[in-house]
C-alpha cells in the first residue's frame, strides 16, 4: 500500500505539472473579451444561458452559480443566469417528445432575447446538442462563446469567441474550463467592485409617482470639501486630549468621530456644540460653539482653498469637483418632472458659492438653502417641512439623495423614498464601504457609488424594476 501511495503522489504531480504547464498557453486575450462581454450583459440586463454534457454540463451549472453568487458585490444583484442543463423534467420532456439534440436549442427560443449570451461547453467540440444551440443563438441574435478542445470541433466556427484548451486529454481540458471559469468570476468580481451598480434594500414603487428629490451637497454634488472630516475629527480631538483628563488620544479620536458621524447633514454648528458639552463633562468651561465653528472653517479653508481657487480662475473645470453623473442626473430629473431642492449642513453663503462655481445652482428650482448661525434648527428638517406644508406634494412622493445619517432620517422617518451616495471622493469612483454600512444602518433603501448610471434611477423609480 505503502508503495501504490508514494506511486499514486508521483504520478499526480505529474499529472498537476503537465496541466499548468499546458494551461499558460490559453488564449488569455479572448478570455479577457468574454469577461468584458459578460460584464457588458450584465449591466444591460442581459441572461447568460450555459449549456454541455456529462462534466461539461457539470461545468456549465457550475457557472451559473458562480454568476449568481460569486459575482454579488457590495449586495448588489449577480448576473442574470440560467443553465440549460439544470431542470430535469424540461430536459426529458424535452429528449422523450423531440429529441436530445434539441434539448437546449428548444430552451433557447423560449427563454432568450437578442443581446442575451450563450455559452456552451463541449471538450469535442462536436456535442450535436450544443452545435444546434449555438446555431439557435446565433439566429436569435445572441453573443455566442464556446469553451472546447482539441481542435474546436464544429463548435469553434460558431462561436464569436472560443477558448480551446491547449490539450487533447479530455479530463484535462475539462479541468481547464472549471480554471477558466473560476478564473472570470474572480477578476469580474474584483472589477465589479467599482462599476456602477444599485443595491436595492427597499425596490421603489413607481405607483408613488415621486416629485420632488431633496440633495445633500458635500460628498453627494460636490467634492469640494473633499476631506472635511480628516479635518474636523482632529481638531476636536486636539480640544479634548489639551484637557489632560487622562484619556488616550485613539479613544478620544474614537468619541469624536462617533458623534461627528452622527451629525454629519446636520449644520456643522450641531457638530460644535456637541464638542462644548464633551468639554463641560470633563470639568471645562462652556466656551461658544461658534469659536470652534470658526477654527474648524479656518483650517477647512486652507484645505481647500486651491480648488475653490481653480474654479474662480478657470483652471479647474467643475466636472472634476463633482460627484461623477451629478449635473446630467439633475438635467434628467427635471426632465422627468421631478423638481430639485438642495439642503446642506454647510453654511448657506458657501453653498450658493460653490454650487454656483460647479454650475448646479439652476437645477435647483426648489431652491439652496443651507445653515445660517441665527437658525439652530436642521436646516434639512426645515426644508422638508416647508416642502411638504407648502408644496403640493405628499410625502411619500419624495426622494433623497445623500452620504450622511441626517437626510436619510429625516426622509426616511416622514414616509419618504432615500438613496445613499455612498461615494468614494478621493478616487471619483466605486463604493466607500464605510459610508456603505452606515447608510445602510441609517436606514436608506438603496445604495448607490454616484449618479453616472443616473438613467436606470430615473427608469426604476418612475416605471420600476
Amino acid at each position: 500500500m505503502e508503495n501504490i501511495n508514494q506511486l499514486a503522489a508521483g504520478l499526480l504531480r505529474d499529472y498537476a505539472a503537465d496541466v499548468a504547464a499546458r494551461v499558460v498557453r490559453t488564449d488569455f486575450e479572448t478570455l479577457g473579451q468574454i469577461a468584458a462581454d459578460l460584464i457588458a450583459a450584465k449591466e444591460r440586463g442581459a441572461t447568460v444561458f450555459t449549456a454541455g454534457n456529462g462534466g461539461s454540463g457539470a461545468t456549465a451549472s457550475h457557472m451559473c452559480n458562480d454568476l449568481v453568487k460569486g459575482c454579488r458585490v457590495h449586495g448588489r444583484e449577480g448576473f442574470r443566469a440560467q443553465c440549460l442543463v439544470d431542470s430535469s423534467p424540461i430536459m426529458t420532456c424535452l429528449a422523450n417528445d423531440f429529441s436530445y439534440d434539441d434539448v437546449f436549442a428548444i430552451q433557447l427560443r423560449t427563454f432568450a432575447r437578442r443581446g442575451d449570451i450563450f455559452i456552451g461547453f463541449s471538450g469535442s467540440g462536436n456535442s450535436e446538442n450544443v452545435l444546434r444551440a449555438a446555431k439557435a443563438a446565433k439566429e436569435l441574435g445572441m453573443l455566442v462563446i464556446g469553451f472546447s478542445g482539441r481542435d474546436g470541433g464544429k463548435l469553434a466556427p460558431l462561436c464569436d469567441r472560443v477558448v480551446i484548451a491547449p490539450t487533447d486529454s479530455m479530463e484535462q481540458l475539462e479541468d481547464m474550463h472549471m480554471l477558466y471559469e473560476h478564473a472570470l468570476v474572480c477578476i469580474m468580481h474584483g472589477i465589479l467592485q467599482d462599476r456602477w451598480g444599485v443595491e436595492y434594500i427597499n425596490y421603489p414603487d413607481p405607483e408613488r409617482h415621486f416629485t420632488a428629490a431633496l440633495f445633500d451637497f458635500d460628498g453627494t454634488v460636490s467634492l469640494i470639501r473633499e476631506g472635511w472630516r480628516e479635518i474636523m475629527i482632529p481638531y476636536f480631538t486636539e480640544v479634548l486630549s489639551a484637557l489632560n483628563t487622562g484619556e488616550s488620544p485613539e479613544a478620544l479620536r474614537a468619541l469624536v468621530a462617533d458623534f461627528v458621524d452622527k451629525l454629519t447633514g446636520k449644520q456643522t454648528i450641531f457638530q460644535c456644540m456637541r464638542l462644548d458639552e464633551e468639554v463641560q463633562k470633563r470639568g471645562r468651561a462652556a466656551c461658544d460653539p461658534l469659536v470652534y465653528k470658526q477654527e474648524y472653517l479656518r483650517r477647512l479653508g486652507i484645505h481647500i482653498a486651491d480648488r475653490v481657487k481653480g474654479l474662480e480662475d478657470g483652471s479647474i473645470a467643475p466636472e472634476a469637483l463633482l460627484v461623477p453623473g451629478a449635473k446630467d442626473f439633475l438635467k434628467a430629473l427635471r426632465a422627468a418632472g421631478i423638481r430639485c431642492y438642495l439642503a446642506s449642513g454647510t453654511d448657506e453663503v458657501d453653498v450658493l458659492r460653490e454650487a454656483r462655481l460647479l454650475g448646479v445652482d439652476q437645477y435647483f428650482d426648489g431652491g439652496v438653502h443651507g445653515a445660517r448661525d441665527e437658525i439652530l434648527e436642521c436646516s434639512k428638517e426645515l426644508v422638508i417641512r416647508d416642502l411638504l406644508e407648502n408644496g403640493d406634494i405628499k410625502p411619500h412622493q419624495l426622494l433623497s439623495f445623500g452620504d450622511g445619517y441626517v437626510e436619510i432620517e429625516l426622509v426616511k422617518n416622514v414616509g419618504g423614498y432615500s438613496f445613499g451616495v455612498a461615494s468614494d471622493e478621493a478616487r471619483k469612483k466605486g463604493i466607500n464601504e464605510w459610508k456603505r454600512q452606515r447608510l445602510t444602518a441609517a436606514g436608506a433603501d438603496a445604495i448607490i457609488p454616484d449618479f453616472t448610471g443616473y438613467a436606470r434611477i430615473i427608469h426604476d423609480v418612475k416605471e420600476g424594476i
